[in-house]
């Protein structure tokens, strides 16, 4: 017990109100904008995904479905990846299928990749990988060379459950499942010998595991389903160990039921901590928390008593939360008509 009370002595309670995410496009349209606020991807009407740039809009997608959309972009920013998922509020099928999309950042021409969900981009967005719920497949794709991977996960009769994955390495792939027994684990897969490993296995069962990449390191974190009692943890690994076999260093543990939902920063990483529970009635106080890694320190970043999820988008980190959403990291305020300036070629060297 005294453990626990000296883990939340180290948090800031006094967390500064955060800044609204001001933009031109009004916030249940807008799914993706880049950090200087040049490109914008918005939703114009169920079906019809627009682009906006330089003042100019054209329909970007036209699906003939009520279709939704989710975009995606990575810390590379080359490419921008499309989710485009069908009849978002009629079809409820679990392992429904959404079309994927490409696009080179900046660009108009989408090409269709696939069906799946879940998808990510890795490895200077040379890379793209997602999940086919239907035949439990993960595919793991070269966009240069067109190259298809497959990795076929666990059967299971748990249509909630989608791997999360991060790519390491062009040969190395992690991957998170579960077996029937509902205990996680995340699996070491190498594409040049189709070879799996297992390199760690949850002690305990109804837990999910995350994944989260940024810079020269892996996070991972464990964190439980909603209403069961269970704790909370998180660790890291280094590439270069993890590439040599070794193991992940624990940064984070606590008996609290946290959501997680963690964003991986160079030196820190973000997610959703529980600060106080009251199980009589199942009521959660949840925020926003920044843990610093070097010295393990967590501190509340939020002050808005009910954050269940964070959005990395171009680099900024989102609260989204009742219709709005809240600047956690990056600029806040695009709404102005200044221009910036195209980037000089010195910046553009340092940037690289």
């Amino acid at each position: 017990m005294l453990w626990i009370s000296v883990l939340f002595m180290a948090f800031t309670v006094s967390a500064q109100e955060l800044p609204r995410f001001l933009t031109k496009h009004a916030s249940d349209t807008l799914r993706f904008i880049s950090m200087d606020g040049r490109y914008a991807y918005i939703q114009k009407k169920p079906g019809v995904l627009g682009f906006v740039s330089s003042f100019r809009s054209i329909d970007f997608l036209n699906e003939s479905q009520q279709n939704d959309f989710i975009v995606k972009s990575s810390n590379y920013k080359n490419r921008i990846l499309i989710e485009s998922v069908p009849n978002t509020h009629t079809e409820m099928s679990l392992v429904k299928k959404h079309r994927l999309y490409v696009v080179d950042y900046g660009n108009s021409s989408p090409r269709e990749i696939g069906m799946g969900r879940g998808a990510k981009l890795h490895l200077r967005d040379e890379w793209v990988t997602f999940y086919d719920p239907i035949e439990k497949i993960i595919h793991i794709q070269n966009l240069l060379t067109k190259k298809d991977y497959k990795i076929k996960v666990s059967k299971k009769a748990n249509p909630f459950f989608i791997p999360e994955v991060e790519m390491i390495h062009a040969d190395r792939i992690y991957y998170t499942d579960v077996n029937e027994s509902g205990y996680s684990a995340l699996v070491s897969y190498q594409l040049s010998t189709q070879k799996s490993t297992i390199v760690y296995k949850s002690s305990q069962s109804a837990t999910r595991l995350e994944l989260c990449q940024s810079g020269d390191y892996l996070g991972m974190g464990e964190f439980p389903y909603d209403g069961v009692v269970r704790g909370s943890q998180i660790q890291y690994a280094t590439i270069s160990s993890l590439l040599a076999s070794g193991g992940f260093n624990s940064v984070y543990n606590s008996v609290e039921q946290d959501i997680g939902n963690m964003v991986c920063l160079p030196d820190s990483i973000y997610f959703v901590k529980t600060m106080n529970h009251d199980r009589t009635v199942n009521f959660k106080v949840t925020e926003a928390v920044k843990l610093t890694l070097k010295d393990q320190k967590i501190e509340a970043k939020s002050n808005l008593k009910f954050v269940t999820q964070l959005l990395k988008m171009d680099g900024r980190i989102l609260v989204p939360i009742r219709g709005e959403f809240f600047v956690l990291e990056g600029t806040a305020n695009l709404g102005e008509d200044i221009l910036k300036s195209a980037p000089t070629r010195e910046e553009l060297q340092i940037d690289l």
